[in-house]
C-alpha cells in the first residue's frame, strides 16, 4: 500500500469511528414525542436566492445550505461542472466557482486552452466511489474522496484523435477536497480539490 492510499484510508477509518462514536451516544431510550409539526413549515433557507451555475446545469438547493450535507452536495455539484466539460467546452463556471483551488484552475485553464484550438473532450467522467463526512471548521469544509476516472480522448480540430493529449481510465484515485462558505453568494465554493 502506498503512502497516499494508507494515509487515504487511515483518514477514512477515523471519520468511521468518529461517527460510530457520536451515533453510540444515541442509544439510550428516549420518549417519543406526541406531536407533529405545524403543516406551514418555515420555507428553506435557500428559497428566494438567485439561480447559479450554468443554465444546463443550475446548482442544487442542497449545495447552497452552509452545513456538512451542503458541503458534499457542493463537492458532487463541481465534479458535475467538471464532468460538463466533456460536453460543453464552457470551465467558466470552474472558475465561478473556485476559491483559489490551484487544480481547478488547471483544469479550467486546459478547458480553455482546448476549446481556443477547436478540440473537443469525448470521456474522462469522473464517477465519485467513496466522500467521508465533512470536517466542518468554522466556514471551510474537509473531506477525502475517492474516483474513478474513465479514458479521457481529446479530438483536434480535423477530426483526429490527440492521443498524446488523452488519458487512460483510472480507477480508485484518492484525494481530498475542502470547500469555503462564500456568505455573499450563499454558497460553498471549491478551495481544494487534489488526486493522487
Amino acid at each position: 500500500m502506498d503512502d497516499v492510499t494508507r494515509r487515504w484510508t487511515l483518514r477514512l477509518v477515523a471519520a468511521l469511528a468518529a461517527g460510530s462514536a457520536v451515533l453510540g451516544g444515541c442509544s439510550e431510550p428516549q420518549e417519543a414525542s406526541d406531536t407533529l409539526p405545524p403543516a406551514t413549515a418555515a420555507p428553506s433557507t435557500t428559497e428566494g436566492l438567485p439561480p447559479l451555475g450554468p443554465p444546463d446545469l443550475p446548482m442544487p438547493d442542497a449545495a447552497r445550505t452552509q452545513d456538512a450535507a451542503g458541503a458534499e452536495a457542493f463537492v458532487r455539484y463541481y465534479i458535475d461542472l467538471i464532468n460538463r466539460t466533456s460536453t460543453v467546452m464552457d470551465a467558466a463556471p470552474l472558475r465561478e466557482f473556485s476559491n483559489g483551488c490551484a487544480d481547478c484552475d488547471r483544469i479550467a485553464a486546459n478547458t480553455e486552452s482546448s476549446a481556443g484550438a477547436n478540440r473537443d473532450y469525448e470521456g474522462g467522467e469522473i464517477t465519485i466511489t467513496a466522500l467521508t463526512a465533512p470536517l466542518i471548521t468554522d466556514k471551510r469544509a474537509e473531506m477525502a474522496i475517492r474516483v474513478n476516472q474513465a479514458p479521457l480522448v481529446v479530438v483536434g480540430a480535423d477530426g483526429s484523435v490527440l492521443s498524446e493529449e488523452g488519458s487512460p481510465a483510472y480507477t480508485g484515485i484518492p484525494g481530498t477536497a475542502a470547500a469555503t462558505w462564500d456568505p455573499t453568494q450563499a454558497t460553498w465554493t471549491m478551495a481544494t480539490l487534489a488526486f493522487g
